[in-house]
């Protein structure tokens, strides 16, 4: 009798003991194949030949984007070669002028709806053109150069328009992490490789480590940086090379270059520009006193403004204290994109204008025509719906003078 209720015992904890182990394994099995399993990708791929391009045959939204209401609005489309949809068939079409714009964000359209980016709005504007958008978001003056070498014969615009300058102006940890050839390789081969998160084993030992605090807490590769000394994605002197190298290109091909100038939200930089303009005039105790309201901000141009404080600490003997103001962290999944800026968007507009000189190009000031009224910016630089259609028209008149006058359409 006993050891019949010991055998019926020890049936019960084995099944139980089944039943929990069966459990488990499929918790296991679920998660990893929820964390595995083929979700959408992103609309971009990192490429080491421009760091990173659009997807091809992707449809969807774009993270970060402000789409609260209506989002099938902001739905973007690429086609087999990256293009937007909409302009695939004006690729090979060969019945109407031709104008490519290359950029970043802000021709893009980030935060407007594809046919609401100034391209295309220039596009419907003009009949007597097609207007082909080749803006990629994150997009610096060296990805742009790279792209028109890259598109220009499947492209054979008549019209080139370019316009860099923000995604420039951001800073990155070391000389190592500036743009360039080596880096898009790099970044290139470490998301085409890089299975690490998806292994339960690595993500279990990683945790250990942390707790054992073998690693650093979060394991997030943050690195610290002195606003003062630390690099831009593209320093100045390379910025106008770039344009030069966009610039050249165009000439010898006898292509009409056009630049456009952009400027940051004058609403998110008002006080940093104000303690600049002290600086300028001798005022240090007013500059110090707008820097520390612009650094309090915590927005995109705070960095940018500990960096002055702290060259006006330096200056002033406190070392300590400007050490400290200029000490940046930056967190792992900005090294490649870059942080925040560390230039003036102003400096960066003065070698668009410098090379606009040399090469006998036209420079559009959508930016001084922009922060005329803040309320046409989304965010710290990217247009609204009115503010790109303001520059799509600053650009058609740019193109009513260049445009031989037999092509020039009447618009309503």
């Amino acid at each position: 009798m006993h050891s019949r209720l010991m055998a019926i015992l020890l049936s019960v904890a084995l099944t139980l003991a089944g039943l929990l182990a069966l459990e488990g394994l499929s918790r296991i099995l679920l998660t990893a194949e929820a964390d595995l399993a083929s979700t959408k990708p992103d609309w971009y791929q990192y490429t080491p030949e421009l760091g990173w391009e659009r997807r091809p045959h992707f449809t969807g939204l774009v993270g970060g984007e402000l789409r609260q209401q209506d989002p099938a609005r902001y739905l973007r489309e690429f086609d087999a070669e990256g293009f937007f949809a909409i302009d695939s068939a004006q690729v090979g079409a060969a019945t109407r002028t031709r104008v490519l714009a290359i950029g970043d964000s802000n021709t893009f359209g980030w935060g407007v709806p594809t046919r609401s980016a100034y391209p295309e709005v220039l596009d419907d504007l003009r009949a007597d053109a097609d207007v082909i958008n080749l803006g990629v978001s994150g997009y610096t003056s060296m990805q742009g150069y790279a792209t028109l070498a890259k598109y220009f014969d499947r492209v054979r615009p008549d019209v080139v328009i370019a316009s860099f300058s923000f995604n420039d102006r951001r800073v990155v940890p070391s000389e190592s992490a500036t743009d360039g050839h080596e880096k898009f390789e790099r970044e290139a081969r470490l998301h085409r490789f890089d299975f690490r998160e998806k292994i339960y084993l690595y993500r279990g030992l990683q945790r250990l480590l942390i707790k054992l605090h073998l690693l650093k807490s979060g394991g997030d590769g943050s690195v610290t940086v002195d606003a003062r000394t630390a690099p831009t994605r593209v320093s100045p002197e390379q910025y106008r090379a770039n344009l030069e190298r966009i610039a050249q290109f165009c000439r010898e091909r006898q292509v009409p270059l056009i630049l456009i100038a952009f400027q940051d939200n004058p609403a998110h930089s008002e006080h940093l520009r104000t303690g600049l303009a002290h600086l300028s005039a001798g005022r240090p105790e007013q500059a110090e006193a707008e820097l520390r309201i612009a650094i309090n901000m915590d927005n995109w141009f705070s960095d940018l403004a500990r960096k002055h404080l702290a060259l006006l600490l330096e200056q002033r003997g406190a070392a300590e204290d400007a050490a400290l103001t200029a000490r940046l962290t930056l967190p792992a999944w900005k090294l490649a994109h870059g942080g925040r800026p560390l230039r003036l968007d102003s400096e960066y507009n003065d070698i668009v204008r410098a090379v606009a000189r040399e090469y006998g190009a036209p420079v559009i000031e959508a930016g001084q025509t922009l922060a005329q009224d803040a309320s046409l910016y989304l965010d710290l630089c990217h247009p609204d719906e009115r503010g790109h259609r303001i520059v799509a028209t600053l650009v058609n008149k740019i193109l009513d003078g260049m445009l031989p006058p037999r092509q020039i359409a009447a618009r309503s």
